[in-house]
């Protein structure tokens, strides 16, 4: 029941303000689960909601051609970060997720400006595509820095669209391949991330359906702002139990 209402609660927010589904869902689901099972979990759906998503949004070649310099050292060091998944400590990692909501979404709050960043744009895309890579694979959130950074970029609608359709799907498949291998994404998991696609649509078409009615970017500040303090929440809880 809890997967189930944090896929839905995931869907609904990227419903009416386009917000990305695992960093609603993931907060959710590490309050009942560790965090390689949550995961694990959004994984098939991560997968599948994007290869939607980028069957439409069309110029995929170009997209690839233009940002292959982020795109391939993030796929390549996906793995990785998976990897470490399996070995470091979970409480840990529970506090790195913690900490990289509360900058994500502190910066997104502050409407703090990264432009600077097109200006060396050859040298920051391989650095921000091996960090993304390692901190993606030990928490999902591997889009979250290359989105800011595309929006610094100054991309068009289109390109950015397409951009980061290639991106979201290439990534959550290589993700999804990894867990399965390091036999994180079993059969129960696969299951109920199967399943939860019900959910996670249903909760899209409610929030599309509200999106007219709704501001979203005030929703889009409400949302950031329960993610801020999700994030204290799991920095508070899991540095006392791995400090004690």
């Amino acid at each position: 029941a809890v997967i189930c209402g944090a896929l839905l609660l995931g869907g609904f927010v990227k419903g009416v303000s386009s917000f990305g589904l695992p960093t609603v869902s993931i907060p959710v689901l590490v309050f009942i689960l560790p965090l390689p099972t949550a995961i694990s979990i959004l994984a098939i759906p991560m997968t599948l909601s994007n290869l939607a998503q980028m069957g439409v949004s069309g110029d995929i070649k170009g997209s690839v051609r233009r940002h292959w310099t982020l795109l391939l050292p993030l796929l390549v060091t996906l793995p990785i970060g998976a990897y470490f998944l399996a070995v470091v400590n979970t409480q840990l990692l529970t506090v790195m997720l913690g900490a990289i909501l509360i900058l994500v979404t502190s910066l997104d709050l502050m409407g703090i400006s990264l432009t600077f960043l097109k200006k060396k744009e050859g040298l920051f895309a391989p650095l921000i595509g091996v960090a993304s890579g390692v901190i993606g694979g030990m928490t999902s959130l591997f889009g979250i820095m290359p989105i800011f950074f595309f929006v610094s970029l100054g991309l068009s609608k289109e390109r950015f669209v397409s951009v980061v359709s290639v991106l979201l799907f290439s990534g959550s498949l290589v993700l999804a391949i990894r867990l399965q291998r390091t036999a994180f994404l079993g059969p129960i998991e696969a299951f109920y991330g199967l399943t939860g696609m019900i959910p996670i649509l249903f909760g899209i078409w409610i929030g599309t359906m509200l999106r007219k009615r709704v501001d979203p970017l005030f929703f889009r500040k409400i949302v950031l702002v329960l993610i801020l303090l999700v994030g204290i929440s799991m920095i508070y809880r899991s540095a006392g139990s791995l400090f004690s």
